[in-house]
């Protein structure tokens, strides 16, 4: 079962949110905040797994809570849980796991758990089998930790861009329409939400483009989608 604290500044939301992820079975409950503040000095104590996490709230919004948890050696997935859907954006540049809107939609709610519950499982199996990276051209993908190195350089990415990179580099010069992508790495339907995805597109294409010496990219075909040329793949 999985540890979760829930940081909201409305204790009704709180209580709502406790009763579906009660219901749920795969939560445990292991902070409730009402202050971000005591849960951020809260996590390294009680390291819960997932932050369900409001945004707009007055102590300190949970884009800077977030964001001071960037570095963080204790993995935590980040659920923004919110009213508004305007911080969609700022969400995911602070890597964040799942946007989920208000008032909550309780299969939303079980799918993003069910989600975070495979990967970890699936990242415990590959730790326990193997440490080896996958490496596809220029690209070693160490899946037991996330991280993608070139040439000697260890990129760390979100979940999403790891995969949404993994996936690519294995469909090299493929072109993926950003709906078809985003419906592949989400597993959802992307009607409305493939904002999320260029936002994962654009991180990777600077943190790609930083790395000297290196001519693998991330494309968008003007009307088509995109892909992922390696310095080989023909254009």
């Amino acid at each position: 079962m999985l540890n979760a604290f829930i940081v909201d500044d409305e204790i009704l939301a709180i209580n709502l949110l406790e009763a579906l992820l009660h219901e749920s079975h795969l939560v445990h409950i292991t902070g409730k905040f009402l202050n971000p503040l005591e849960a951020l000095e809260n996590i390294p104590i009680l390291q819960p797994d997932i932050l369900f996490l409001d945004i707009d709230m007055a102590e300190m919004t949970g884009i800077e809570l977030a964001r001071t948890l960037e570095q963080t050696v204790h993995p935590v997935d980040i659920v923004f849980v919110t009213a508004y859907e305007h911080y969609a954006l700022e969400a995911f540049n602070v890597q964040a796991t799942d946007y989920i809107l208000k008032p909550i939609d309780k299969a939303r709610l079980l799918k993003t758990i069910d989600r975070i519950q495979q990967r970890r499982k699936g990242n415990n199996a590959i730790v326990e089998h193997s440490m080896e990276p996958t490496i596809i051209q220029s690209l070693q993908f160490h899946i037991h930790s996330g991280k993608v190195s070139i040439n000697n350089i260890t990129l760390s990415l979100s979940t999403k861009e790891f995969q949404i990179l993994f996936f690519l580099a294995q469909h090299a010069g493929q072109i993926f329409p950003a709906s078809e992508l985003y419906q592949l790495i989400w597993e959802e339907d992307s009607i409305g939400q493939t904002q999320s995805l260029r936002v994962h597109i654009s991180n990777l294409r600077k943190k790609l483009e930083a790395i000297p010496n290196h001519s693998t990219k991330i494309v968008m075909v003007r009307g088509q989608g995109y892909r992922l040329i390696f310095e080989n793949t023909v254009v």
